[in-house]
């Protein structure tokens, strides 16, 4: 009895071992025996000889059917080390604090700095910025370190440090820009809470855009999105650091804003710019805009006062 035909006809050759497995169950599902052999740096399927125009067609037909989905592996990962940022983050609000209530330089930090809606209103918008920096006590400061640094981590291994961290400062400050101008003119507002709530945002609306469009996923892709939402609200709503300086209230409303922004930009790069990644001159480049923000807002405080 002569022996059978090894599999020995390659019909799929791909470096993704976790594509190749799928394309090992596609034929398995049609009836097509194949083997998969792990290579030096890719994956090759095999078939019988007299499979191998079937095997082909069953591939293709598989691939035409996921065309436009993206795979769970493709999905934007992390860029780099994100403790670089969170140094930064903790560094930008410890030392601002720290200048605050040392009134350094002679300059009144406090009436400077504040998210004032009048002021903001007749064109500081430099106070949107600058109100971030501000904190009214220890507790308010340090909750915004702890949480501002879990989010601004996350955010960064999506976007990369400095792109990161410019998203979560520009954020936050177009968050206070629209609770300045929504609220009337005594509103009065400090704290980082606005970026952090808006980095959550960023992050949850990410994850929704990125989830549609795996096929696997896409049922489920709106859970990232409701889990922040939820946090904003657990968070948000009385255990926040963002207070109205008269008698520090928590800022709901602030949070909501800052949710609200940072979502908007999250949706969009995940939609349009998922696949984006800027190399590592680009981010430091992103950095040092992100810098030049927050000194200049304060630059253009301190010359104001002057």
């Amino acid at each position: 009895m002569p022996a059978a035909a090894p599999i020995s006809v390659p019909v799929v050759r791909t470096r993704r071992l976790r594509s190749a497995r799928e394309y090992v169950l596609v034929l398995a599902s049609v009836g097509i025996e194949c083997e998969l052999i792990e290579e030096p740096g890719e994956s090759v399927v095999t078939v019988f000889a007299v499979d191998a125009e079937r095997a082909a067609g069953e591939i293709a037909l598989y691939d035409e059917e996921n065309r436009g989905w993206r795979r769970a592996d493709e999905m934007q990962v992390a860029i780099g080390e994100s403790w670089v940022a969170v140094v930064v983050w903790v560094l930008l609000l410890t030392v601002t604090q720290s200048l605050n209530i040392s009134r350094a330089f002679g300059f009144d930090w406090d009436s400077q700095g504040v998210n004032a809606a009048d002021a903001v209103q007749h064109g500081e918008v430099w106070r949107t910025v600058t109100a971030l920096g501000l904190h009214v006590d220890a507790l308010h400061l340090i909750g915004n370190i702890a949480f501002g640094a879990l989010f601004v981590a996350l955010v960064c291994e999506l976007l990369g440090n400095g792109f990161g961290l410019l998203a979560v400062i520009v954020t936050g400050g177009l968050a206070n820009f629209v609770n300045a101008w929504i609220n009337d003119g005594d509103f009065r507002s400090v704290g980082a809470s606005t970026a952090v709530f808006a980095a959550l945002g960023l992050l949850g609306a990410h994850r929704w855009q990125q989830r549609k469009f795996v096929r696997r996923q896409r049922r489920t892709s709106w859970i990232p999105l409701l889990a922040s939402a939820f946090l904003l609200a657990y968070l948000g709503s009385g255990s926040g650091a963002s207070h109205e300086l008269r008698g520090s209230r928590v800022d709901v409303l602030g949070h909501v804003c800052g949710f609200a922004v940072g979502a908007l930009l999250g949706a969009l790069l995940g939609r349009y710019a998922s696949k984006l990644r800027f190399g590592p001159s680009a981010q430091v480049a992103f950095g040092v805009g992100a810098l030049a923000l927050w000194c200049g807002a304060w630059m253009l405080a301190l010359h104001r006062w002057n």
